[in-house]
């Protein structure tokens, strides 16, 4: 009885050996999984779309973002952009000031308080130092009244000079901080690129079903868009019409002006001969930018010539030149191609400071381009991407 008993005991110890054994290995194996599993997955956000989003509930009735008339979504919209530049704005004097910090503890970022960070004007003012003023004051010396305070006077050169040397001076160090620390501002709310395109009036150069849309919106003769055909080749180069496709949305200050003549020609080359023609016109035209900003509005001559020297250029026939004057001079109500550009330009008044044009979305985000080139901006978005 007792061999018996001792039998049913090594048994019941052996299963309860056997148990633990079973949870201890169970255990580790579920350990394994959750911190050895690095298997890598695609996020697109954690944060919640304005599309599932209840905004507004009214009784029993429940509206979220999308189900609001377009007109109330574009107005939401525009106070949510407006609001991202405002942030940006403040993001940017304080990286700056943290920037400037950070270089005097010899790249230290750790080290920095960010309590006591220098002021923007301590920065700005480094840069107009007494030396500076004094040769603008005694160039021009004999231009003041007798008798002026030459305290008083040189306070203004100072804020003169600051004046015209602080913007740049921030917009480079903004592009300093770019290239140099990896440094990321926060991404603008999404748009849907339907309400930045107007059938007929945007055309592609890409293919449809490419993996990022760069939507460019502005005209022949703005400001920094010299570069950008160049940038834009340079891109599609790297990244191939596969990854990357481009839509040009016209866009200018007045519905009809010198720069309103030149899309209008565009689109009308593009109307009465084909695609790849309206986009080499848009190349060479893009590329010659500068030498047609600042164009008085009512200009239409010099806005004829420029014309004139892009078709010779890009050698498209007399008769083709003769239709494409035909239909960019029809600056009547009857011309449709000017009527869908107004519509274009009414499309897009829910985007804040257009008249700083050019502006750039990528896949449906705002560009921040200050303090850096398009190629640049661009490039860092999608190899993070592809990262």
């Amino acid at each position: 009885m007792k061999k018996e008993n001792i039998i049913v005991s090594v048994i019941i110890v052996a299963s309860i050996i056997g148990y633990f054994i079973f949870i201890t290995l169970n255990r580790k194996q579920a350990q394994d999984n959750v911190f050895l599993n690095r298997q890598k997955i695609e996020i697109d956000t954690l944060a919640p779309k304005e599309e599932i989003i209840s905004t507004l509930r009214y009784k029993s009735r429940k509206f979220s973002f999308k189900d609001l008339p377009e007109d109330i979504q574009m107005r939401i919209k525009n106070e949510q952009l407006v609001s991202h530049i405002k942030i940006t704005g403040i993001l940017k004097d304080f990286i700056v000031r943290f920037h400037q910090a950070a270089k005097s503890k010899d790249g230290d970022v750790n080290s920095v308080d960010i309590k006591n960070l220098p002021k923007m004007s301590t920065i700005t003012s480094a840069r107009v130092g007494d030396k500076l003023i004094e040769e603008v004051y005694q160039k021009n010396i004999d231009k003041f009244k007798k008798g002026h305070d030459p305290i008083v006077i040189k306070q203004q050169i100072k804020v003169e000079l600051l004046a015209q040397d602080a913007y740049e001076y921030i917009i480079n160090l903004i592009g300093e901080i770019r290239k140099t620390t990896n440094s990321k501002l926060p991404a603008s709310p999404k748009v849907p690129e339907s309400w930045l395109i107007t059938q007929g009036i945007s055309p592609t150069f890409g293919e449809n079903d490419a993996t990022n849309h760069l939507i460019w919106i502005g005209y022949y003769g703005c400001p920094n868009c010299s570069n950008y055909s160049d940038e834009l080749g340079k891109l599609i180069q790297k990244y191939t019409l596969k990854n990357i496709r481009v839509t040009f949305v016209p866009w200018t200050y007045n519905d009809i002006d010198t720069y309103a003549f030149l899309n209008l020609a565009a689109f009308c080359l593009r109307e009465e001969i084909d695609e790849q023609t309206f986009w080499r016109f848009h190349s060479v035209a893009m590329s010659n930018s500068e030498k047609i900003f600042g164009m008085k509005p009512d200009d239409l001559k010099r806005a004829q010539t420029f014309l004139d020297k892009i078709l010779e250029s890009i050698e498209i026939s007399a008769s083709d030149i003769k239709k494409v004057n035909r239909c960019a001079n029809d600056l009547s109500s009857q011309n449709k191609l000017l009527y869908k550009m107004s519509e274009a330009k009414r499309k897009l008044d829910f985007i804040p400071d257009l008249i700083k044009s050019p502006t750039i979305f990528l896949n449906g985000r705002i560009l921040d381009l200050e303090g850096t080139t398009l190629f640049e901006a661009v490039d860092l978005e999608l190899s993070q991407v592809e990262k």
